[in-house]
């Protein structure tokens, strides 16, 4: 068990560190692609990455069953299964997407035409190609990522992302001078390539059963794969369903300039879920593990042990996100612009409940819990996108991003309460009193803030936004007398006096 938590604590921590690192290489690339080709080519590159991710429907789920699999091979005495997975999900992943690409890129001046402006049409056609090949070689490379997840070498996955962050920026800042929108798709064309290849090779390194020439056809391994990945691939098909259709409605009701400036914001988002939710993945082997020798009251305990912690660190982030947008947006885009923080507000508030549902999320994963997973993600896809085009008739871009927070929000709230009655936890017997107090002191911090913005006559908006800041440390005496806070910070000390 030492081992394990030592593993889950090196992984969390090289997450954090890599979620940290991406969000500064966003500013910095965004900021430096506003300045170069302007927010509506912008929104072309955030539209044609949603387009061409409807590939992942080749994807059928086979990834999310490699860190499963992997977990629970490992255990096992048989090592030639492992590299029968590997070359297995390679084969099927490459056929698979390879083919829907080729569909989509023949398709894709009928489909584009109606949700484009036709200015930018043919510039959205010459980058799709690269941004179809980088999603296939990502799909491949994320065998190889997800086999080191089984592994628990997730802080080599995160180091592998980090590089090819920074290979990514370079090449942006060498090709869009020379090739503008092209050169960022054959910036990450060489990022994909990175990833697959050094990915490739630390899997081989950690175990000399995953060598090349271990790797078999295995009908067995598909029919494992595509038993658990199957029911994963509808959950693919919804997420498909929600985000691609979120932009594409953004592209029609809000336009080119809102949707990039919406891209903006859920990078920032996103950047901010993944500090929590990547720290969070890392359970899905140790789950499985513990699954697969049912060990129940460990999963109990283990699971009202993350959603504690969780929300000691989602909250106070998640506050700092929303009093924080404002000063984003000045300090990314020169200026106070409403449809960036109109976008990060929402997506913010659905981000953090959304972010609470990750302990029943991971753990669902782990011990093969799908159908639950399925059910969620097609209520959130129907919802989105019919609340979503009544909404964006009506309401334009602001209610496409309403309907999709909504959809987010609900999403969630279904599958905490869902696996809650699997395990026999209570909703409110997942947290204390410590935790009530926090949640009591946020929303003391937001009414704080709403009467400084809106009653308090300061007109310098700097000033207000360092003020609003400063009600944070509201939170400090909490976080220190937290219970895991001070174990954290006793093991710590303990570890400097070895």
């Amino acid at each position: 068990m030492v081992g394990s938590s030592s593993k889950l604590t090196i992984n969390a921590l090289s997450a954090v560190v890599q979620v940290v690192f991406t969000a500064l290489l966003y500013f910095f690339l965004y900021r430096y692609l506003l300045a170069s080709i302007g927010v509506k080519q912008l929104g072309v590159w955030s539209l044609i990455l949603s387009f061409s991710s409807i590939a992942n429907l080749a994807n059928m789920g086979l990834t999310s069953g490699l860190v499963k699999f992997v977990a629970e091979y490992i255990l096992e005495d048989d090592k030639t299964k492992l590299g029968k997975l590997i070359f297995t999900s390679i084969v099927s992943m490459s056929v698979l997407f390879v083919t829907l690409s080729l569909i989509i890129l023949f398709s894709a001046q009928f489909f584009l035409g109606y949700v484009i402006d036709e200015n930018f049409l043919d510039i959205a056609l010459e980058i799709l190609p690269y941004s179809l090949a980088s999603l296939s070689i990502n799909a491949i490379g994320g065998v190889f990522t997800s086999i080191l997840e089984g592994y628990q070498k997730n802080y080599i996955r995160n180091f592998i992302y980090i590089i090819s962050g920074i290979i990514m920026y370079v090449g942006v800042i060498i090709l869009t001078p020379l090739f503008e929108l092209k050169g960022v798709a054959i910036a990450q064309l060489l990022q994909s390539v990175f990833i697959l290849v050094v990915a490739l090779v630390f899997t081989i390194i950690i175990n000399p059963n995953n060598k090349i020439r271990y790797w078999r056809w295995s009908s067995a391994s598909f029919k494992e794969l595509f038993d658990y990945g199957y029911k994963f691939q509808v959950v693919s098909i919804c997420q498909m369903l929600y985000e691609p259709a979120t932009k594409l409605l953004l592209s029609k009701y809000g336009g080119l300039a809102f949707l990039g400036h919406y891209e903006m914001a859920t990078k920032v988002v996103s950047q901010f879920r993944a500090l929590l939710t990547n720290a969070n993945q890392v359970v899905v082997p140790v789950v499985a593990e513990k699954a697969k020798s049912q060990e129940s009251s460990f999963l109990q305990v283990f699971y009202i042990k993350m959603n504690r912690i969780l929300l000691l660190f989602n909250l106070p982030l998640s506050t700092t996100l929303i009093l924080a947008a404002p000063f984003i947006s000045l300090i990314w885009l020169d200026d106070f612009n409403f449809d960036f923080i109109f976008s990060l507000l929402v997506l913010a508030v659905a981000t953090f409940i959304n972010i609470m549902c990750g302990p029943a999320y991971f753990s669902s994963m782990g011990q093969g819990r799908l159908n639950i997973l399925i059910l969620v993600h097609v209520g959130m896809a129907i919802v989105n996108i019919a609340l979503g085009i009544l909404l964006g008739f009506y309401t334009g871009g602001y209610g496409i991003i309403i309907a999709w927070a909504i959809a987010l929000s609900g999403g969630s709230l279904v599958l905490i309460l869902n696996y809650n009655k699997t395990l026999k936890v209570r909703f409110f017997d997942v947290f204390q009193k410590e935790e009530y107090k926090l949640l009591i002191i946020g929303v003391v911090i937001f009414i704080i803030n709403f009467l400084l913005y809106h009653f308090i006559p300061i007109e310098n908006k700097i000033i207000k936004i360092i003020i609003s800041l400063s009600t944070l440390f509201l939170y400090l005496p909490l976080i220190l007398k937290n219970e895991n806070v001070k174990q954290t910070i006793s093991s710590v000390k303990s570890k400097k006096h070895v």
